[in-house]
Formats: structure tokens, C-alpha cells, sequence
């Protein structure tokens, strides 16, 4: 058999877009290495993942593939400790990993293997199981619930700074995008943009015209900011979940005005306890536009086990359906933490 040309195999190699693809075309040979290399280098936007908080390791499930993946290039930790380590996923493709005994906490790239350490969360961080979180270039924000702290990371900060302007904040989630955190409480629908260098309060968005309570999502999509909510008397986010209310606002218009959001085009919303953020459909394979996926839990019939599956809500036709894959028939063993989107990156900026 003829030899393919170098030139070929790497305009070949450009042309692929997931991370799983690079890595079988370069594993071929030396000659498809090399053709690769660019590729890997440079890889583009790739779909969503899910870190399934599993007992004795976490799994991360690959819908496009699906597969399930142990542990991936996590580092390995102390023995008895990766019992206690919980993690928390960003789709920025780096994990906060938190030792629930002593509070440790450090980053985690499941990709890369790249680890970077932090300072102990404080003490209160240990009365509750309720953690957001997320991180830009400059620093890590999180919360338990009140409050938000920061760490520095270059240089990195010997401990966790409070911000005294977001005292009285009861967080439910943290989002970055564009250089802004964006936190928000789901009990007021209420979301607040802080600089992610100053920590000054750019901006607070109030919430859209919907009935309290509710339970509902943030998510940030560029200039646009989706709450996602429903009534607290239906279900949670089930099996009968239809984010029926659904709004939309330009966060960086000078007087931002929600509106019902009936649409997102050629976009995918990616939704969990954690995040909430949009992707690009173009290019890959089963995921479908205008789409909200979300991540359901529940406990498996007569055991401690738990199931985890995956639920597309189309926001045209405004139904929802559960995703058939191998997740729908699997039982696993919970450990702490929860279900949650993260994007596949060899970047660790």
C-alpha cells in the first residue's frame, strides 16, 4: 500500500475536532505523529464532558463516545485520601479538588495531569455539602452558600481573601466569562458581575419577571446573560423538567431588559448545579441546536446507589427527552459532590 503524503495526513489531521480523534490519529504511526502535531497543539472547541462524582474514583463519561473514563491523568493522590477528595468541575477544563476532612484544595486538570496548589479552605467550608466556584486567569472564586472568596494565583495568595462588597450575597453558583465572575442567587434570581482582577462590582443585573420562589439556573452565553427557572411546586429538574420560564438579557447593556427566551440558533446550553454556559453545534456530531442539556440524579430502587443521565429540553418544540446511552443502565456508588459539565482542553491558561 501506498504511503499517504505528510502534507495530506496533516490537512486530514486539521480537519478533526475532538480530542479523542487527535490523539487515535496520532497513535497510528511516526509519520501520523508528526502529521498530528499541529493538531494537538491547537486543538479546536471541544463538547462538553461529565464528571460523575463515583465511589472509589470519579468517572468522566464522553457523550459523543459513549464512554466512560477513569480518573483520566488526574494525579494520584495520598493513600486513603482520593477517598475523601471531592471534585468540582469547570468547563474552563480544570477541577477544584477539595479533601472534605482537612479542606486542602488544589486545581486539577484531568487532561493535562497538571495540579496547582491552594490554600485550606476555611473552616466553615466543612458544615455544608453546598460549594460554587469557578476561576479565570488571575484568580479562584468560591462559596459555600454566604459570602464569596478569592485566591490570587499569580503570585499565589497565601489564603483566601473575603470581598466585603458581596458579604450579604447567598451564592448558588459562579460563572466566568470575559474577564467577569458572574454570581448568582438563586433564591432572588439575582445575579451580580465582579471584575475578575479589581473585584469591584461592575454591574448587578436584577432578577427577570418570574414568580418566587423558584428553582433556577444561570447562564452566561457571551453579551447574554438565560435564567432558566420553574416553580419550586413542580418538580425539580426532572424527568418532567421543561424550563417552561425562560429568559434572556444583554449584561452589558446600560439598562438591561429580560425577555423570553425562545430561542439560542445554532447553540447548545449546557446546564448543572455548578455552571452554565453555551457551545457551538457546527461540527460535532449528536448535539443537536437550541438545545438545553441538563444532568438528572437519582437514587437507584433498593440500594445506596445513584443513576446519572443526560436530558435534552429543544427549546422550539419545548419537550425534553432522556439521551439513550450507557449511562441510562449503570448504578454507581456516590461519593460527595455532583454531576457536572466540563469542556476537554489541553490549554491550562
Amino acid at each position: 500500500m501506498a504511503a499517504i503524503a505528510p502534507d495530506l495526513l496533516t490537512i486530514v489531521s486539521g480537519g478533526l475536532t475532538e480530542l479523542a480523534d487527535i490523539a487515535r490519529f496520532r497513535s497510528v504511526c511516526t509519520t501520523w505523529r508528526d502529521a498530528g502535531e499541529e493538531a494537538a497543539a491547537a486543538p479546536p472547541l471541544q463538547p462538553p464532558w461529565l464528571v460523575l462524582p463515583s465511589s472509589p474514583s470519579p468517572l468522566f463519561f464522553c457523550p459523543r463516545e459513549d464512554r466512560l473514563y477513569p480518573n483520566l491523568r488526574l494525579p494520584v493522590p495520598a493513600a486513603g485520601a482520593h477517598r475523601r477528595r471531592r471534585l468540582y468541575a469547570s468547563p474552563h477544563g480544570w477541577t477544584l479538588a477539595i479533601d472534605r476532612t482537612g479542606l486542602a484544595a488544589s486545581l486539577l486538570h484531568p487532561f493535562t495531569g497538571a495540579a496547582r496548589p491552594l490554600p485550606s479552605l476555611p473552616a466553615y467550608f466543612a458544615e455544608t455539602d453546598d460549594l460554587s466556584w469557578d476561576l479565570s486567569p488571575h484568580g479562584v472564586m468560591v462559596s459555600c452558600g454566604e459570602g464569596v472568596l478569592v485566591c490570587a494565583l499569580d503570585p499565589l495568595a497565601d489564603s483566601w481573601a473575603p470581598i466585603p462588597t458581596m458579604a450579604d450575597r447567598n451564592v448558588s453558583s459562579i460563572n466566568y466569562a470575559a474577564g467577569d465572575f458572574f454570581v448568582f442567587e438563586e433564591d432572588m434570581c439575582r445575579t451580580t458581575i465582579v471584575d475578575s482582577i479589581t473585584m469591584s462590582v461592575n454591574a448587578v443585573i436584577p432578577p427577570p419577571p418570574v414568580e418566587l420562589p423558584t428553582e433556577a439556573r444561570m447562564v452566561v452565553a457571551g453579551d447574554e446573560l438565560f435564567i432558566l427557572a420553574k416553580s419550586k411546586w413542580m418538580y425539580i429538574f426532572g424527568d418532567d423538567v421543561d424550563f417552561s420560564k425562560a429568559f434572556c438579557v444583554n449584561h452589558r447593556s446600560p439598562n438591561p431588559a429580560w425577555q423570553n427566551l425562545t430561542g439560542i440558533g445554532e447553540r447548545a446550553v449546557f446546564v448543572d448545579s455548578l455552571h452554565g454556559f453555551t457551545v457551538g453545534t457546527a461540527g460535532f456530531r449528536n448535539l443537536e441546536s437550541n438545545t438545553i442539556y441538563s444532568v438528572d440524579t437519582k437514587e437507584a430502587t433498593r440500594s445506596s446507589n445513584v443513576k446519572f443521565s443526560v436530558k435534552a429540553f429543544n427549546l422550539e418544540s419545548r419537550t425534553s427527552k432522556k439521551l439513550a446511552c450507557r449511562l441510562n443502565d449503570l448504578a454507581m456508588a456516590q461519593r460527595g459532590g455532583v454531576a457536572s459539565w466540563i469542556i476537554p482542553s489541553l490549554a491550562e491558561g
